[in-house]
């Protein structure tokens, strides 16, 4: 259906005529239920996407897929992903950037802190080959490219927001993690957006621990959307592995401050 003028009707009767792959139109398109022009129209778009597909041209392939069809490009390169996570010194997009940036990045959970390593990331953009985020369309990257001044993020990106929004789960993340079963490590269950921009200010003013507080909730949003990743692609009959979701929550908590 990322082909203009296929619907879910045509869709059904393509399938009904017992072509279930890309291949199998593309082996077999004479058959196809359409007329000529619709044929040649679908086929053309059909043999660009298995180019890209070939290709690993996720820029391709995300700009031609609803977001409600994301978690099929996310099903097949989740382990190429890069999962990240921001806060901000505030929600003023005119006075405010980046404080504490978390990514799972290769299988670590990478920590970069303004005042210290933060522009250790842009090595993380240079490296990533697929972002994924929740809302980081309107918020995370927005931020990114103003903290460090940089032009559009033009790295392929999912964003989980409406990934799950397409699979009946509205409301910010740590709401979506409720209504899916996700549970948050006791140390950080309670702070939110508002009491991270008070943790950086107190870390910044020298209060002991706020600034390792800081890091801990960041890199646990984090972890937790590549665990929701996971758990929407479960629910779409795509099962990526088990994974010890304690142990990475373990992790995320270890951060201390040097």
């Amino acid at each position: 259906m990322h082909v203009t003028g296929i619907g879910p009707v045509t869709d059904r009767l393509i399938r009904d005529s017992g072509f279930e792959t890309w291949d199998d139109c593309l082996l077999r398109g004479e058959k196809l239920p359409l007329s000529v022009k619709r044929k040649n129209r679908f086929l053309g778009e059909i043999g660009k996407s298995k180019s890209a597909h070939d290709k690993n041209d996720l820029k391709y392939l995300l700009s031609r897929f609803h977001s409600r069809e994301h978690w099929r490009i996310l099903a097949e390169y989740m382990e190429k992903a890069t999962f990240f996570d921001i806060e901000t010194t505030g929600l003023s997009w005119h006075y405010c950037h980046a404080s504490v940036i978390a990514a799972l990045h290769k299988g670590r959970i990478l920590t970069f802190m303004y005042g210290r390593n933060i522009d250790g990331f842009l090595d993380i953009l240079d490296e990533a080959e697929l972002l994924v985020t929740f809302n980081g369309s309107s918020f995370d990257l927005p931020f990114i490219e103003k903290t460090f001044n940089i032009p559009p993020v033009g790295i392929p990106h999912i964003d989980l927001r409406w990934v799950a929004f397409h699979q009946g789960y509205t409301g910010g993340l740590k709401s979506i993690e409720r209504q899916i079963g996700i549970s948050r490590p006791r140390e950080v269950r309670d702070i939110d957006g508002f009491e991270a921009v008070d943790l950086f200010h107190r870390w910044q003013a020298g209060e002991s621990g706020a600034g390792a507080d800081l890091a801990r909730y960041c890199r646990t949003d984090a972890v937790c959307t590549y665990i929701l990743a996971r758990r929407l692609l479960e629910e779409n009959g795509s099962i990526p592995g088990s994974i010890d979701e304690n142990a990475l929550f373990m992790e995320a908590m270890e951060w201390t401050e040097e």
